[in-house]
């Protein structure tokens, strides 16, 4: 707009010119600078009058703005409170990246929401993100829709752990409700395999994993017995070994670590290979052919078709699957070392050197009770000790007992056996891979 009186360019929304201070006619049509909706998206910015290098780079005060207290308030003092609307880069402040207050929103992803792809972040920076929970809504859209985690209450979801070995996708963790223990086991919606993970109102980016079978009034928590790595259920307290945080590795896997350890530990599920002997129906199985491999100073290995000599028939001598029948790596151990002493009839008793040396009087025998097991019993006189070589082929037979008959042969059977504690945190690990499906 011109001032009539000096010929000045000013502002639109001035109502005296900011140079000679004369009154400027009232341009009809001309929006407020308050009008919320005035931005200018495509429009060149013009040569900045003299009233906006007033305000970026303002000069001395004129003479009649020093005399301002003593003085009925001059025109300037009319047109101050009326300021030039903000600059460009405040009007297009909604076209701009949200402030850094919003921009580090993404990094929640590692709330286990398969729908948010975001780094791995172990920073807390939870506290304040229900304050400003809405203002992401606006932002983000559908995306943060889909972290139903933080806005939708939880104690309304429950969640699976899944397990990430290979072949063994369809594997959850699972809650023994008696032993306050965790196994592995195969997916069916049973309430000990479902978790609710709740946030802590008073630890950020902390959470706690609630077992539905057992309800809230316990909680996952790394065991405090001085090794730190059993982990298992215990009374809900405030406890930092019942706060966990959850960080993202890759894609919709997750680490699962713990506050208490910190990040040097990780949540690792892992399964160990066991090839333990049963009493099984009778058939040409691999796990059934057996050859003996004379041992030096007397005895035999016995070694099954399916392992391989690499592995021979072993009788546990001590630890947790004591008087147990495995097949282990071959050695000069005495406790793989056999004596086959006759019985009569075409039968003989089963020994180690081992028993025999150190006068344990154990040998191989059928249990009674459980008529598919095997273990090392008090020798006696009993038919399940009593065992009979069928030749198969070759150097190749099949052993069975006097107490089942020919109907029921030694097979070597390969289970597994999952863990679940802590272990030294690794991305390499896939046993620390973990995947948080919500089942509701």
């Amino acid at each position: 707009m011109i001032c009539p009186n000096c010929k000045k360019p000013n502002s639109p929304f001035n109502k005296f010119c900011a140079d000679c201070g004369n009154s400027l006619p009232d341009p009809a049509g001309v929006p407020s600078p308050d009008d919320p909706t005035l931005y200018f998206p495509s429009r060149p910015t013009p040569p900045p009058p003299p009233q906006q290098n007033y305000q970026q780079q303002p000069p001395p005060p004129p003479p009649q703005q020093q005399y301002q207290p003593q003085q009925p308030p001059p025109p300037q003092q009319q047109y101050q409170p009326q300021q030039p609307p903000p600059p460009p880069q405040q009007q297009y402040q909604p076209q701009q990246p949200p402030p850094p207050q919003y921009a580090n929103q993404p990094a929640q992803g590692h709330i286990p929401v398969p729908p948010v792809d975001t780094p791995k972040k172990k920073s807390k920076v939870l506290r304040w993100m229900m304050v400003i929970i809405f203002v992401p809504l606006v932002l983000f859209g559908g995306a943060l829709l889909a972290m139903n985690f933080l806005v939708i209450k939880q104690a309304n979801r429950s969640y699976t752990l899944g397990d990430r070995h290979k072949g063994e996708e369809k594997k959850v963790v699972e809650l023994d409700p008696q032993g306050g223990r965790l196994l592995v086991n195969v997916a069916d919606g049973d309430k000990t395999q479902l978790w609710q993970i709740t946030p802590d109102s008073g630890v950020e980016d902390s959470y706690r994993f609630v077992n539905r079978e057992t309800g809230d009034a316990e909680s996952l928590e790394v065991i405090d017995d001085k090794v730190d790595f059993n982990v298992g259920i215990n009374d809900s307290a405030e406890d930092d070994g019942q706060l966990w945080a959850i960080s993202n590795i890759e894609g919709d896997n997750y680490q699962i670590t713990n506050n208490w350890l910190g990040d040097s530990k990780a949540l690792t599920h892992y399964k160990e290979t066991y090839r333990f002997l049963r009493m099984r129906d009778s058939g040409n199985k691999e796990g059934q052919l057996w050859k003996k491999i004379p041992a030096k100073g007397g005895g035999f290995y016995i070694v099954n078709k399916r392992y391989g000599d690499g592995f021979a028939l072993d009788a546990v001598y001590s630890g947790e699957f004591l008087d147990k029948l495995k097949m282990g790596k071959a050695g000069k151990y005495g406790n793989q070392i056999w004596l086959m002493k006759p019985d009569g009839n075409n039968f003989f008793t089963l020994t180690t050197k081992q028993h025999d040396t150190e006068k344990k009087n154990r040998s191989l025998d059928v249990d009674p009770a459980k008529k598919e097991f095997v273990k090392m019993a008090q020798t006696g006189n009993y038919s399940g000790q009593k065992w009979k070589m069928i030749p198969v082929s070759g150097e190749y037979f099949r052993l069975t007992s006097e107490f089942l008959g020919d109907g029921k042969s030694l097979e070597a059977v390969t289970f597994f056996k999952y863990y679940v504690e802590m272990r030294k945190a690794s991305n390499e690990d896939k046993g620390q891979y973990w995947v948080i499906d919500r089942t509701n």
